[in-house]
């Protein structure tokens, strides 16, 4: 179903107006310079095609004819090649294979470019002659080595590989390529097709080989079976073959909308038919945390505008097409999860779904992380990476664990229950760093709630919970609270000290921890103005301790989540009724 989903996909792109997607026997491929040549072959310059990005410049993406599949052998693209295969040269100590490389090079080329076009005459007068030599000579080569190459005629629009006779050339060695065994394609279910032998690489799967990796391959015996080898075990069709991976690559692009990375998974996502949201997923995912006041582009505050207004309706439960009438929340919507496996690629994920169900599974997701913010400038909506942080060690990217960013996407996009791990591993770095984020107190309010652990966890403070973890939590945050008023800039709090503990082994930890705060409440009182202030904390102090009628020796992991969020809120209510009464 996937390889027939994406070769829908290139179908659909292909015959759409203006469209970017390579035609069947072409591929977008990063070309650096362009050889001028006169009609008799002369050199006459080396363009450069490269495009500025910032302070680097980049080889630009263009459609030449699909390149060949190769890991260690010699074989050449047709018209266009890297300076090994064109000039037979590079920077390589390599000097024989350099030469075979140019030997293949023009040997592909001879049978089906003949004199009858100037564009495919020039190319083969200038592969004969001596003008290769020269490019050495340019002040430019370290530059030009190594990269790929194309050929333009001089004073002719365009470049010669896409000039009619060049296709009715590569038309011909495409054919002289054909598979010599046909069947039935298992994409299309068309008979008596040619058969692809080996399938186009996939590029821009992150952690994948540069070169290129494939998603269906078969290159050991074992994988083999009924004396078919190679991908005739799992017969594609050579069209079905190049539309699915063309697909892919379209969708992998560097520039691509349609693409994200959550660990070592890089997700595709795209619509049976044209939908807005092909334009728009990505950023459910990774929402603009606000709108960005100095941005001079009305498109970016219109779009950042338009995605806050999308989640916050679907985290509210509404349907989205209730706020974007264009929106077709029944057109089938398709995910694909994507990760590097050795010389391949392995599917992680797959989710086909109605674009509804969908967003209403992102907005449940929302919704259940929905917490009081520490601080406004932390993201209302916050996104998989900065959630993922939280877990990590160092807060570090790259030491967050791949299977618990996995599970986690996965939960996010088909309902399920949040990873197991996601627990343990939010309370090991709260015990590590004695901090209870904003982005940690929302995750453990998500797992608690969506893991059937506890039925309702409110948005901020609720005076009125009377679950003992939660109550015992509040008490924590009540006795930091006095002793800091008590000893302020002191070097180290009971967060610092106790805070695991407390949540851990309550019974052990707060009979001496309630003994301390008598001797910080007796000290405010003693001064004039922080006298108010003692008195309530004790207040506050006698009034949750009421609620329940001991301290446990132990509190599972689920209660220990309950108590970080109580401490979490308690502690947010005071800071809040501060700034209200300043």
């Amino acid at each position: 179903m996937i390889l027939q989903t994406l070769n829908n996909y290139y179908e659909r792109m292909a015959s759409a107006p203006g469209t970017t997607m390579p035609s069947l026997g072409t591929s977008m491929e990063n070309i650096s310079f362009a050889l001028v040549l006169a009609e008799d072959g002369t050199l006459v310059d080396v363009e450069d095609l490269r495009l500025q990005n910032g302070k680097k410049l980049h080889p630009r993406k263009m459609a030449v004819p699909a390149p060949v599949k190769r890991s260690s052998g010699v074989a050449a693209n047709f018209l266009w090649d890297t300076t090994s295969y064109v000039l037979g040269l590079d920077d390589k100590e390599n000097p024989e294979r350099t030469a075979q490389c140019h030997a293949a090079f023009v040997e592909q080329l001879q049978p089906y470019c003949d004199n009858s076009d100037r564009g495919l005459k020039a190319v083969i007068a200038f592969l004969k002659s001596s003008e290769v030599d020269k490019i050495r000579l340019r002040d430019d080569w370290p530059e030009i080595c190594g990269t790929s190459l194309v050929f333009r005629l001089d004073g002719t629009p365009g470049f010669i590989h896409e000039r009619d006779a060049a296709r009715r050339a590569w038309q011909d060695c495409q054919n002289q390529r054909k598979a010599k065994s046909s069947g039935q394609c298992l994409v299309s279910g068309k008979d008596h097709q040619p058969l692809a032998r080996l399938h186009p690489s996939i590029k821009g799967v992150r952690g994948a080989q540069s070169s290129g990796a494939a998603i269906v391959s078969f290159n050991k015996n074992a994988f083999e079976s009924y004396g078919k080898t190679q991908s005739f075990n799992s017969p594609v069709s050579e069209t079905a073959a190049f539309a699915y991976t063309t697909a892919l690559n379209f969708l992998l692009a560097a520039d691509s909308r349609q693409k994200i990375t959550i660990g070592d998974t890089t997700y595709i996502f795209w619509a049976e038919r044209a939908s807005p949201a092909e334009a728009f997923f990505a950023n459910l995912f990774d929402p603009p945390e606000k709108p960005n006041a100095e941005s001079s582009n009305p498109d970016d505050q219109q779009t950042t505008n338009q995605i806050r207004g999308l989640l916050k309706a679907i985290r509210d439960g509404r349907k989205a097409s209730d706020f974007l009438p264009e929106l077709d929340e029944d057109v089938q919507f398709y995910i694909l999860g994507l990760a590097p496996n050795a010389s391949r690629l392995s599917v992680r994920f797959w989710e086909a779904n109605s674009l509804g169900t969908l967003l209403s599974r992102v907005g449940r997701h929302f919704e259940q992380l929905a917490i009081v913010r520490q601080f406004d400038n932390e993201p209302e909506f916050p996104s998989l990476w900065r959630l993922l942080r939280q877990t990590a060690t160092l807060g570090k990217t790259e030491n967050i664990s791949p299977v618990l960013a996995g599970s986690l996407t996965r939960a996010v996009l088909t309902g399920c229950h949040y990873p197991q791990n996601l627990l343990t591993v939010v309370l090991e770095r709260i015990r590590a760093e004695h901090n209870v984020t904003y982005y940690r107190a929302a995750l453990l309010k998500a797992y608690l709630i969506r893991n059937q652990k506890i039925k309702e966890v409110s948005v901020s403070l609720d005076q009125n919970r009377t679950d003992r973890p939660y109550l015992l939590g509040r008490l924590f945050a009540v006795l930091e609270k006095a002793q800091e008023d008590a000893i302020p800039n002191a070097n180290a709090t009971i967060k610092d000290r106790y805070l695991a503990a407390a949540a851990a082994t309550p019974a052990q930890v707060f009979h001496m921890l309630l003994k301390n705060s008598a001797n910080h409440i007796a000290k405010l009182k003693k001064d004039p103005e922080k006298k108010g202030r003692a008195i309530h904390y004790d207040i506050m102090t006698q009034n949750i301790i009421a609620g329940f009628d001991d301290y446990p020796k132990t509190q599972t992991s689920e209660e220990q989540g309950l108590f970080m969020i109580g401490y979490y809120h308690q502690r947010k209510d005071f800071f809040t009724r501060k700034a209200q009464e300043d």
